[in-house]
């Protein structure tokens, strides 16, 4: 049976473990899903037993036997849980364990750490995402449970869920599930079967596995186009098939010829790379380049640099029109491709003397602004990461031609000056004291600067977005870097900087509580106040405010942050937090906030009565 509805009445009995089990009493989403098990419990038993306990949970009883009774329908539904749905490896049974090569994974978690995320590959919705992701980070994929879960996310209606499994889930069990990738592979499938392949194309497969060599041969041969390029790409490591690798480059299919310059990227033979610069300087230029991107061998790059030099320095003797400058960049535009993640001491020097001496590069002059961006960015990307004074000044030059170029300039900066030195040159005198920049110049340095700040300050970790650490804020920023965007009323980087002991951080938190009624700032504005190291009191005053300040025939929810600060607000102050938020519910709009907010109360008045 489906265990949907099993895991709607888990919910429930969640929310009143944390809400309390006096909350049972009479509560209306439990008595609407009681007669769909009493009708499951005509068929069932165990169904019948589960509606009667949850009718005498929504009873009327005495606190201490309602507690008891939650316990009760726990234990059950845990149980009922646990017996649904297969939980083995498909395919793999206890006894065949120690041949499977996944003997290090384990079955340690309970069912109920499990299931949030069997549910998340299982159906459809926003927020699984976060869900996969965060259990993922967290070593659930560990559990031998959510193997086959993993391998079902190959096939996500969700194509970001999907590629997130093919880059991070499925690599993380290691070379011995590429059996299992193989053992379902379709080849005359689709993007499924694509996604296994690139799987085993990260893996590897061992040179002596016959077997799996020869399937993806055949894939490679009798496959669809794009299940054939997926295949071919994984034989790169194998010098066995290097001739064929070459035949396949020159396939009429395009798909194929993908496939097989990206395998001869990883060859990096004489031979692969001599077919690589033959197709880099012909009609397949930007499947080439997507290849040496991927895998650029110091070789390979070796032969492209001073190729890469000669078209930036070709001089223009024809007609300028726009025929022609779309030719030039459909020549540069596969080496800016080529040397995405490239590095090079030839390399270097080319962008040195690219951001320095633009002029004796004419082709530059040719370029739209959004092509000529391009190239020079890249330029500026390799040398912000390189630790010279050399690179810091190009840089410097750079920024002063566009504040297209800050960010470069400024992450340089930061990794080879002192807090105080990276302030005083882009919030100084002369630079950001003022709150509004008054030339167009200056309006536009000083967004760009505000955008730079957001990405230093903010990190992504598996794509969250979080804060910095405190430490690292305390010891790598100047505190007056607080001041400033105070002054320019950036919620989100005042949340970011903020510090213990700055005079103006309360002052203006409490303005944005005032001024503020329908929004999601709450996060910003109460990290902020963690940040600044309030004490309860002033936290709690600043919640009820925040809280009363809202205009709630407007709002649609309350966010999770909101009622998780409410539950946790500490006991001494329950009662009164009970008594001031009770009022707001009458002015609310929408019954679903009105049920949240109940349950906020009644768990506060509990909290509340037991600390007496």
């Amino acid at each position: 049976m489906s265990t949907t509805l099993l895991q709607e009445l888990q919910g429930e009995l969640r929310r009143l473990y944390i809400a309390g089990s006096d909350l049972a009493a009479d509560d209306f989403r439990l008595k609407r899903i009681e007669p769909k098990f009493a009708q499951l419990g005509e068929r069932a038993p165990v169904f019948k037993k589960l509606a009667e306990g949850i009718a005498e949970l929504t009873g009327p009883s005495e606190a201490e036997a309602r507690a008891s009774k939650l316990q009760d329908v726990s234990l059950l539904l845990n149980s009922v849980l646990s017996t649904q749905g297969a939980t083995a490896v498909e395919g793999l049974k206890e006894e065949k364990l120690q041949e499977s090569g996944l003997t290090d994974l384990t079955t340690a978690h309970s069912y109920r750490q499990l299931a949030e995320v069997q549910n998340a590959l299982s159906t459809s919705g926003g927020g699984r995402y976060e869900i996969v992701t965060t259990a993922h980070r967290d070593g659930l994929f560990r559990d031998l449970r959510l193997f086959p879960f993993a391998m079902k996310a190959l096939n996500d209606p969700y194509a970001e869920l999907a590629d997130y499994a093919v880059r991070y889930i499925l690599p993380s069990y290691g070379p011995v599930i590429v059996p299992y990738l193989l053992a379902g592979l379709d080849i005359q499938g689709g993007r499924e079967q694509e996604r296994r392949l690139e799987v085993i194309r990260k893996l590897g497969v061992d040179a002596e596995d016959a077997r799996t060599l020869n399937l993806l041969v055949k894939a490679a041969e009798e496959g669809s186009d794009k299940v054939r390029a997926a295949a071919i790409a994984c034989l790169g490591s194998h010098p066995d098939f290097e001739d064929r690798l070459i035949e396949w480059s020159l396939d009429k299919k395009k798909p194929v010829r993908e496939g097989a310059l990206a395998a001869l990227a990883v060859r990096n033979s004489e031979a692969a790379r001599d077919r690589l610069y033959e197709a880099f300087t012909g009609k397949d230029a930007m499947p080439a380049a997507e290849a040496v991107g991927a895998a650029p061998a110091a070789e390979m790059l070796e032969r492209l640099i001073p190729l890469y030099a000669e078209k930036l320095r070709q001089e223009y003797t024809g007609e300028e029109d726009r025929k022609s400058k779309d030719k030039l960049w459909s020549e540069l535009e596969p080496f800016t491709v080529a040397f995405r993640y490239a590095k090079h001491p030839e390399l270097a020097r080319l962008y040195l003397d690219l951001g320095a001496n633009q002029s004796d590069y004419p082709a530059l002059g040719r370029l739209d602004y959004a092509e000529r961006f391009r190239t020079l960015s890249q330029a500026a990307g390799y040398l912000k990461e390189s630790d010279t004074e050399e690179a810091l000044e190009v840089l410097y030059a750079l920024e002063e031609q566009s504040p297209d170029f800050l960010p470069y300039a400024f992450h340089a900066t930061k990794s080879r000056r002192s807090p105080a030195e990276l302030y005083d040159r882009y919030a100084g005198s002369g630079r950001g004291l003022l709150r509004t920049a008054v030339s167009k110049k200056a309006q536009a340095v000083q967004k760009k600067l505000i955008e730079t700040l957001h990405g230093e300050i903010h990190v992504y970790e598996n794509y969250v977005r979080r804060r910095l650490p405190q430490e690292t804020i305390e010891t790598q920023w100047d505190p007056r870097w607080l001041d400033w965007v105070i002054d320019r009323n950036d919620l989100e980087l005042v949340s970011g900087l903020a510090a213990p002991g700055h005079p103006k951080l309360l002052p203006y938190l409490k303005k944005q509580i005032e001024n503020t009624s329908n929004s999601y700032y709450e996060h910003y504005i109460f990290i902020a106040l963690d940040a600044g190291g309030y004490d309860e009191e002033t936290k709690y005053e600043l919640l009820m405010s925040w809280m009363e300040n809202k205009d709630w025939k407007k709002v649609y929810s309350i966010y999770h942050g909101e009622t998780e600060r409410l539950t946790q607000i500490p006991a001494r102050f329950a009662a009164g937090a009970a008594d001031r938020l009770e009022p707001l519910i009458v002015h609310m709009r929408f019954e679903n906030l009105k049920e949240t907010m109940q349950e906020v109360v009644h768990s506060l008045r509990k909290k509340a009565a037991s600390d007496e």
